[in-house]
């Protein structure tokens, strides 16, 4: 985890958390109850001792610690001050409650990639065992069946279409890193591309490696182990995935003009105009990232047409 921080992930403990705000909260009712139970007992007294004026002068409440040598005149206030003490450890049990469960999730792949480097012989070869082993899942699992080349390559283009839906978290783990909200192409890259092409990366050096002419030696750490982590820069993806944004906003708007340059009639120029405010309206949601609001993208989309109508009357006078 220390040297691929991507893959690093922490269990959230939700249900022990829960359960002790539970706890404190049980704690704090019964510290109530007692407190306005003893209340109503101090004030009766107030025609004779001075425990009955704690209500009414609440200095006198304050002072009470000092000022009367009877351990039960003063047994009020050391009750504050004891619901108080429970009451900054309940705050601060729930404000870290509260900071713990905004924490993101780990990413699932990456998950997956810890617990099969911890598998495998030639990684982690299972170098955790006991109590809290199985914090990223079933070190004992087997592992799926490796897919064909052409099995893969047809999910592969599935997944352009209809994204694989990602499994839910059951693990109750937390990442200490903030994800950054990509676009769609980006995420493709990521958790599609990516694994496609470094699975094809591995059956090319699996078969030189098997080939004594061939040979070749995976990287090492500084140990001289084979870490078996393959780590790719996000910056490296985002700026590919800007560079096909940009180019494919260049080119749709002045695609679109050229094909409805050649449109004979008003019916073909407004299937165009469809055609193309479609395209462009995919494009938007597959080439931006999740913070581009619908109102942005309507606006964005009725601009273009716009433009589009106007090249059509334009062209028509």
């Amino acid at each position: 985890m220390a040297d691929t921080p991507d893959i690093e992930s922490f269990s959230r403990f939700r249900e022990m958390n829960v359960k002790n705000l539970l706890y404190y909260q049980v704690e704090l009712t019964v510290l109530g109850d007692e407190l306005a139970n003893m209340e109503l007992e101090d004030w009766r007294k107030r025609g004779m001792s001075q425990v009955g004026q704690f209500a009414k002068y609440a200095d006198s409440l304050v002072d009470s610690k000092t000022d009367l040598s009877n351990t039960k005149d003063h047994r009020q206030w050391d009750l504050v001050l004891q619901m108080r003490e429970r009451l900054k450890e309940y705050n601060s049990a729930l404000l870290q409650h509260v900071q713990i469960s905004a924490l993101p999730a780990p990413d699932y792949c990456n998950v997956e990639n810890l617990r099969i480097w911890l598998m495998r012989p030639d990684c982690g070869n299972q170098c955790i065992g006991g109590m809290g082993s199985e914090a990223w899942g079933n070190l004992y699992k087997p592992q799926e069946a490796r897919k064909s080349l052409p099995q893969r390559t047809l999910l592969l283009l599935r997944s352009i279409f209809w994204p694989r839906k990602t499994p839910p978290n059951k693990l109750d783990l937390v990442s200490a890193r903030p994800h950054q909200k990509v676009d769609g192409l980006t995420r493709w890259v990521a958790y599609e591309w990516i694994p496609f092409y470094q699975a094809w990366l591995n059956d090319r050096m699996k078969a030189k490696s098997e080939d004594p002419e061939k040979k070749t030696q995976g990287k090492q750490n500084d140990n001289g182990q084979s870490s078996g982590i393959a780590v790719y820069s996000e910056r490296t993806m985002l700026k590919f995935t800007s560079s096909v944004a940009t180019v494919v906003a260049c080119i749709l708007p002045t695609l679109a003009i050229g094909v409805l340059a050649t449109a004979h009639g008003t019916m073909h120029a407004l299937l165009y105009i469809g055609g193309f405010t479609a395209l462009f309206a995919i494009g938007l949601m597959f080439l931006t990232n999740a913070e581009t609001t619908r109102v942005e993208v309507f606006t964005a989309t009725a601009a273009f047409s716009a433009v589009l109508v106007v090249f059509v009357q334009n062209q028509t006078h």
